[in-house]
């Protein structure tokens, strides 16, 4: 089965795991592979030893497998996971990337409800970062992988704006630079375990804060965040 994912045509190839709802807004008609994924019984059960949290459907499992070995492979072309939110405002991309139980869904979801339809969320958990030559910005891209709540689509967004989420008891936003943020940009991007794709994921990285407006948002998460947050950043484009 292959799968158009991120620009890129990934066959999955499997032992009886059936991907095919979890993967079926991405399913192409291709003769091609970049990347095969070959998923076997040893590797669905090694990634159920690392999960905290046990599900006894070992196609769980195999699912979150097939995620490990595509990010593993993405840093040696110029793409790699970031753990954050991407949606697209009329064409202009936006991340908001935070540790877990921060809150950024739900200061994304503050924008859905200010902005409704000039709005669409790309990924709600794991979009792909994309890199290509002679483009001043990255892409990020929806992926099967869009967490518990499903939030995302099958689609692109130039990624112009990375932004990091606070809790605060006032809502405002200040920009930063690289030196600000890349503590915070390090433990929200997928890390591969080979060498050379640790390496090239480094340099990845530093393009992406090179070619992205860089915020910081403080927020309470009232409905008046998003309005705050959006203004702020959007007018800094005109």
């Amino acid at each position: 089965m292959i799968c158009k994912i991120a620009d890129f045509f990934i066959d999955f190839q499997n032992t009886g795991y059936n991907f095919t709802e979890t993967l079926k807004s991405y399913i192409c008609d291709s003769d091609i592979s970049d990347f095969n994924i070959h998923i076997t019984v040893e590797d669905a059960e090694l990634e159920k030893s690392k999960a905290e949290k046990k599900n006894e459907f070992l196609g769980y499992y195999a699912v979150f497998t097939a995620f490990r070995k595509l990010a593993e492979w993405l840093p040696l072309n110029n793409a790699f996971v970031l753990h954050s939110v991407a949606f697209d405002i009329a064409g202009t991309g936006v991340a908001f990337a935070a540790q877990s139980g921060t809150g950024k869904t739900t200061h994304m979801q503050l924008w859905q409800k200010y902005l409704g339809d000039k709005m669409t969320v790309v990924n709600g958990d794991k979009p792909i970062v994309r890199f290509f030559d002679g483009k001043p910005v990255p892409y990020a891209y929806g992926t099967p992988w869009n967490g518990k709540e499903k939030f995302g689509c099958n689609m692109r967004t130039p990624l112009k704006h990375l932004c990091f989420i606070e809790r605060s008891e006032t809502n405002f936003v200040t920009p930063a630079d690289k030196n600000e943020v890349i503590e915070k940009i390090m433990n929200q991007v997928y890390m591969p375990t080979a060498p050379d794709a640790m390496l090239k994921t480094m340099e990845l990285i530093d393009r992406l804060l090179s070619s992205c407006r860089l915020w910081i948002i403080h927020c309470n998460m009232e409905p008046d965040a998003a309005e705050v947050a959006y203004k702020t950043i959007f007018n800094s484009e005109e």
